[in-house]
């Protein structure tokens, strides 16, 4: 299986340093021309099918690519961005002021621990493992996109790296990423920023 990720376009939480997972938030005017962007550089990508999260940043997107190809698009709540319970829509700051043992046992067990009323780490690898397992040893090429952390967790799932490397990877906004996966063994392709193409390089990409 060709997996090509690739992460939602910014929103007004990116842009206010927003701690968020299942809130949603509007994209900002930057994300506005993202969105319009990444749906042209998209098209240079041959896919079979569309998987999406359904919280709204990204479905938005999915569709619009979707539509675009005359695809359908298969909504797929094990996407979900990771759900920050008690801390959602909090500025750093304000979260530091009014839960900071939550914020200390977070950053001392990033991976294991469960936020009040939200997940961990753990919880969303095993979503996330669970939905790829169903489809990693198939033919052909699926477009997935998502979140950050999902994303994070993905590439962790797919090319068997412990989680504490996973942060070696910088998932900004509307970046595509292409992972190949055959015989129990994933292979990491390519990784492009949205800023650092104008869809030139895309194009002429290996494969596509």
């Amino acid at each position: 299986m060709r997996f090509y990720i690739l992460r939602h376009p910014e929103t007004v939480a990116n842009e206010r340093s927003l701690i968020y997972g299942w809130e949603n938030y509007e994209y900002t005017k930057k994300g506005e021309e993202m969105f319009r962007e990444i749906q042209k550089r998209m098209d240079a990508y041959r896919f079979d099918r569309i998987y999406t999260s359904p919280l709204g940043r990204a479905r938005k997107l999915a569709e619009a690519i979707g539509a675009r190809r005359r695809k359908d698009v298969i909504v797929e709540e094990r996407l979900k961005e990771m759900h920050y319970g008690i801390l959602e829509g909090m500025p750093y700051p304000e979260a530091l002021q009014k839960y900071p043992r939550v914020l200390d046992r977070l950053f001392g067990d990033l991976e294991h621990f469960t936020v009040p009323e939200g997940e961990s780490i753990d919880h969303v690898t095993a979503r996330v493992g669970e939905f790829l397992d169903e489809i990693k040893e198939e033919e052909g090429a699926v477009l997935l996109v998502t979140h950050s952390m999902l994303t994070h967790t993905a590439l962790s799932c797919l090319l068997d790296i412990p989680r504490n490397d996973m942060w070696h990877f910088k998932i900004d906004p509307c970046m595509l990423i292409r992972v190949d996966y055959h015989d129990g063994y994933g292979v990491l392709k390519f990784m492009i920023p949205f800023e650092e193409t104008d869809g030139t390089y895309i194009v002429n990409i290996d494969g596509r």
